[in-house]
């Protein structure tokens, strides 16, 4: 038995794109729907027409929080409750499981990071908090990897510097596109992660790290990536 999916990342649709192409009946979004909390009314639309949907949220997700007077853990339950979706779930099929965050990054230099990105004046955080935030998700997806049998991991941020965009190779903003706390956890579970997806980077990606598959499917700003269309998956449940 499989389970087969679309996969799908950074639609932005607070911008001008144009339809989405026909998905799957299960659909796995790695984050950046939109700004805010814009892209529920689009999963919960996909869900009402009968699609199963497994999202996380990403950066962008949290882009209201300065306007709107809102914390991170406040977005994230406002995300999730909105979904009605857990972070972890089994899928009853075979041994599969879905196991999902955000997974944030790390920020060593702030008054760079303050300067060059916008989630410091958008979503109302320091880098203290960020770092905080990637130590978090990634003991949480390690938690749920110890206790399960095998399982799908959805983040936003990477896990490796291997997975970024290679046209920035090198480039000082990539620690903000991945989470090295993330990383071990490729090789500790290498034999219960069937796949890892994440978003954020806008650049499609599939290599082997550790033994662990990473495929990414971003259809990011308009224009960027053209012909975009979602990714079907087949795992082995």
């Amino acid at each position: 038995m499989t389970f087969k999916y679309s996969l799908v990342s950074d639609l932005h649709l607070d911008h001008p794109q144009p339809k989405t192409p026909p998905l799957e009946q299960n659909v796995i979004v790695a984050g950046d729907c939109g700004n805010g909390l814009v892209g529920l009314k689009y999963l919960n639309k996909l869900k009402r027409k009968g699609h199963f949907v497994f999202a996380v949220d990403g950066n962008h997700e949290h882009y209201a929080n300065v306007a709107q007077g809102r914390s991170v853990e406040e977005t994230e339950k406002g995300f999730y409750e909105g979904l009605d979706q857990r972070t972890s779930i089994d899928l009853a099929l075979g041994s599969l499981c879905l196991i999902g965050a955000n997974g944030w990054y790390c920020v060593t230099d702030e008054p760079y990071w303050r300067s060059y990105m916008n989630d410091s004046r958008f979503i109302g955080i320091n880098a203290e908090q960020a770092n905080a935030l990637a130590l978090r998700d990634a003991k949480f997806i390690d938690r749920a990897l110890t206790v399960v049998k095998r399982a799908i991991v959805v983040t936003h941020t990477a896990p490796t510097t291997a997975s970024l965009d290679p046209r920035f190779k090198g480039h000082f903003s990539n620690e903000w596109y991945w989470n090295p706390h993330m990383r071990p956890l490729l090789a500790k579970h290498r034999d219960k992660i069937a796949v890892w997806h994440h978003g954020h980077t806008h650049a499609p990606v599939d290599v082997v790290v550790d033994g662990v598959r990473i495929v990414t499917n971003p259809r990011g700003y308009p224009g960027e990536n053209p012909g975009w269309t979602p990714l079907t998956m087949e795992i082995e449940t």
